[in-house]
């Protein structure tokens, strides 16, 4: 959100290394070293009463996502007694609305979980090995208020912070993230042999995973090196990991290209369209439906 909305204001460092931020809306947040000492100050400042709200500790890369009515004792047994999977922690970043849990909106449990899933996919966007899990849940209207409502102002705090550098995109067009990409193969009978960043081995067959950069024409995908090799061969598919996930095959992907030269460029740049009826497949002037290839509708 633009800084007309969502003012950022964060104090110095202090002597006992917290960093207290907030926004000039509704949140406020304390950024802790793993010290006895930080936590007595933060259970001081939140006026040794349940003070609600979300938490995330971090690890190098590394991040947990949790969230509790009683944000103190829930640090405090991270702290005393961690879980084995973020057990050297070593930083932990609390965000809440700075009220106690008779007034704060932090305080519905419903809010808190949707808020630490909707995190869960943000830091994995921003490609961190995030530890949690999350659970889903069903809103009410004014839950689902509150809940939008604090989302666009956590995107701002964690860009001001540096936390993350780019948000989720809107419309049901974000990134699939490996695990779900799996589970969703897995459950379409397909067979993952390898997998890594970018490439994969399904069915047997070379699959390039490639999420798409936003353009006006479209979520471009950029053909190079082995990966353009192959689409001239037709050996292979491309993972689309967005929307609704499509596995196309590299040889559907040439009807796009008729140009006999075009395999002559470094490069060669489709642009994948998402409507509500079709997913269209771009080459220049020329238009594939790609709808069928969709694993998830």
């Amino acid at each position: 959100m633009a800084d007309i909305e969502f003012g950022y204001q964060e104090e110095p460092k202090n002597g006992n290394g917290i960093v207290r931020a907030r926004t000039t809306h509704q949140i406020r947040s304390w950024e802790i070293p793993r010290t006895t000492k930080a936590l007595e100050i933060l259970r001081d400042e939140m006026g040794r009463t349940d003070f609600p709200g979300i938490y995330l500790l971090f690890d190098k890369n590394k991040v947990y996502i949790g969230e509790a009515k009683d944000i103190y004792t829930r640090l405090k047994t991270h702290n005393t007694n961690p879980e084995t999977k973020i057990k050297n922690w070593d930083k932990a970043i609390v965000i809440s609305d700075g009220r106690s849990a008779t007034q704060s909106d932090f305080n519905d449990n419903v809010v808190r979980y949707e808020l630490e899933s909707y995190l869960i996919r943000l830091l994995k966007a921003n490609k961190f090995m995030v530890l949690s899990q999350g659970q889903k849940v069903s809103l009410n209207p004014i839950q689902k208020h509150i809940a939008n409502s604090l989302m666009q102002e956590l995107n701002h705090f964690l860009l001001k912070k540096n936390v993350i550098n780019k948000i989720l995109e809107d419309g049901g067009q974000e990134e699939i993230f490996p695990d779900e990409l799996k589970r969703l193969l897995s459950s379409k009978g397909k067979t993952v042999q390898s997998w890594s960043a970018y490439e994969a081995t399904v069915d047997g067959e070379k699959t390039y995973i490639r999420p798409g950069s936003p353009k006006t024409k479209g979520w471009q995908i950029t053909f190079r090196d082995r990966f353009l090799s192959s689409l001239e061969k037709g050996k292979g598919y491309l993972l689309v990991s967005r929307d609704g996930v499509l596995l196309i095959p590299l040889k559907e992907i040439q009807k796009a290209i008729k140009e006999p030269d075009a395999y002559k460029q470094n490069t060669i740049d489709v642009y994948i369209s998402f409507g509500e009826d079709k997913t269209e497949l771009k080459y220049k002037s020329n238009k594939i439906n790609v709808t069928a290839f969709k694993l998830r509708k």
